[in-house]
């Protein structure tokens, strides 16, 4: 029997996935193991992988497509199988597939410009796969970006995900001047929205005159950068539907505490010191990750979550780690922190940024999380509240370690100082429980020997 692989669920909330990429075609043969597909869910573009061994009979959907959770992507043909008369035994969807196959492969008839974003019948589709010529389009700023900006792929064409296209469209960005980062220079939904926001920049530098006599008047004179509208991603849209449940379901509680840092500091040079033959530098964030994890042993009713008839104290420690991408934030998880030293944070810290950041995050890699950390001090940033990350019941911002003025019994002396501010959801967090997390958190971090106790 053929084996019919269908759309997994790749992310806890997940209810379909936009086909981003696929990694093998019909007459492929896969192990179980290979990945076969970038599939962009709710929460991150991720891979889909095989669970079979076989040979690809059939495949249903053209990269771009959005398909249901549990809804067919392809047929793979077992051993001693033919693939052809198990795509045969399927019908005309075979053929079809195959004519999409055939119209992508065909060569562009010269001067012939095919609509960005256009849709249609499965030569469209495949056309969308990276496969058309490069649309022609007006740049609304960005015509005046200099020529080595354009980018062709061989013949002329512009490789590009069908995402990329339509955000193309939207935004009236020339494929041919965006320069690509996906598999072989493919112009990808990144590199649209990073062209996008950086075309305001370049618009206006280009258009700014030398300064001197007359030159207030040109800048006067000069046209405004054009308005862009950009398309929401799915990542977008589902922290925007988060975030407002969050702020609708839980009433927050905003505690915040300044913590003097200068013996952390100190502990975080000589141990780097010492761990500069492994290439391994801990962060000021690594010790905050590890003290945060202690406190939250110490103080169970904070790694909790809320549930309509109880609040849920979780045996395990998971902390999510919030990473900023391009096209939104995104939370991978920390598993069993509590139990990891500062060398295993770093590692796993950023083993789980750099897969996020390169798309290859797992599914256990996005779930589990019992708290949550928001660190944008490396931004410069003192204080900030952070929204809940639901269902949880506490999210800790991270502000900048800082010189500032700290008073020592009588007498004012320069100390580093870092605030941050708990975020608990009130329903399930008392301000005094709140208090006393913050008080723990607070010693560890100011007397970070404390930590090897």
């Amino acid at each position: 029997m053929p084996i019919e692989v269908t759309m997994p669920k790749l992310s806890p909330t997940m209810e379909s996935g936009v086909i981003a990429q696929w990694h093998v075609k019909v007459g492929d043969q896969v192990k179980e193991g290979d990945v076969l597909a970038d599939i962009e869910t709710d929460k991150a573009t991720m891979q889909m992988k095989s669970y079979d061994d076989g040979t690809i009979a059939h495949i249903d959907h053209a990269a771009g497509d959005e398909v249901a959770l549990g809804q067919r992507v392809m047929v793979l043909a077992k051993k001693n199988e033919d693939p052809q008369k198990v795509a045969a035994g399927l019908g005309g969807s075979a053929g079809a597939a195959k004519a999409a196959t055939k119209a992508a492969a065909a060569p562009v008839a010269a001067g012939a410009a095919v609509g960005v974003g256009a849709s249609g019948g499965p030569a469209d589709r495949a056309s969308d796969n990276g496969q058309a010529a490069a649309a022609n389009g007006s740049g609304n700023g960005h015509a005046a970006a200099a020529a080595e900006e354009t980018h062709h792929a061989a013949g002329g064409r512009v490789k590009a995900s069908p995402l990329a296209r339509k955000l193309a469209a939207a935004s009236s960005v020339d494929l041919a001047r965006v320069r690509g980062t996906g598999p072989n220079g493919r112009v990808i939904r990144r590199d649209i929205e990073n062209y996008v926001q950086s075309g305001a920049a370049r618009a206006g530098a280009a258009a700014s005159p030398a300064s001197g006599p007359g030159a207030a008047a040109a800048a006067a004179a000069s046209p405004a950068p054009a308005t862009q509208r950009i398309p929401h991603s799915r990542m977008r849209k589902t922290i925007a539907q988060r975030m407002v449940q969050a702020k609708q379901a839980a009433p927050e509680i905003h505690v915040t505490v300044d913590i003097r840092v200068d013996r952390l500091v100190a502990a975080r040079e000589e141990l780097n010191r010492r761990l500069s033959k492994e290439n391994i530098k801990l962060s000021l964030g690594d010790f905050v990750t590890k003290a945060v994890a202690m406190s939250l042993r110490a103080h169970p009713g904070v790694n909790a979550s809320f549930e309509p008839d109880a609040i849920v104290r979780h045996g395990e420690i998971n902390i999510g780690i919030a990473v900023a991408l391009p096209e939104g934030l995104i939370v991978p998880v920390l598993h069993r922190a509590d139990t990891l030293g500062l060398k295993e944070i770093r590692k796993q810290s950023e083993a789980l940024a750099a897969a996020a950041r390169s798309n290859n995050l797992t599914g256990e890699q996005l779930t589990g999380s019992t708290f949550t950390i928001s660190n944008l001090g490396m931004y410069g940033v003192r204080q900030f509240d952070a929204i809940l990350n639901m269902p949880e019941v506490g999210i800790l911002a991270v502000g900048g370690a800082e010189k500032r003025p700290v008073v020592e019994g009588d007498k004012l002396v320069v100390g580093t100082v870092m605030t941050v501010t708990l975020t608990a959801d009130h329903r399930a967090v008392d301000g005094a429980m709140a208090a006393e997390f913050l008080r723990t958190l607070k010693g560890l971090l100011e007397e970070p020997t404390a930590m090897l106790l």
